[in-house]
């Protein structure tokens, strides 16, 4: 008896279809934070208003934020066929720090 659940074609071609359909859509929601990101810049994230109980971007946080939207946001354009990213680098060490508690 094997243990585990068995492939078959119908739960192949699902699970790469729905894993296709995720990817472009994620990849679509990073170049739109990023526009918006881009768009406000340093000066308009350090300007938007502060969380209950929390603080306004500094410049110094602001330009993280920059930053990290651009990371993610090569990969959304290698995806879209819109960049390259001609030599190595680890996007998942770049982000781990976006993991807090997760």
């Amino acid at each position: 008896m094997s243990i585990g659940n068995q492939p078959s074609v119908a739960a192949l071609n699902q699970s790469l279809s729905s894993y296709a359909i995720q990817m472009r859509e994620l990849m679509t929601q990073i170049a739109n934070l990023n526009m918006s990101i881009a768009q406000l810049g340093a000066a308009g994230l350090e300007a938007l208003p502060a969380p209950p109980n929390g603080t306004q971007y500094s410049s110094a946080d602001a330009a993280a934020v920059i930053a990290t939207a651009a990371i993610m946001n090569t990969v959304a354009a290698v995806y879209f066929g819109t960049a390259t990213q001609a030599t190595e680098y680890n996007f998942n060490n770049a982000l781990c720090g976006l993991w807090a508690g997760q």
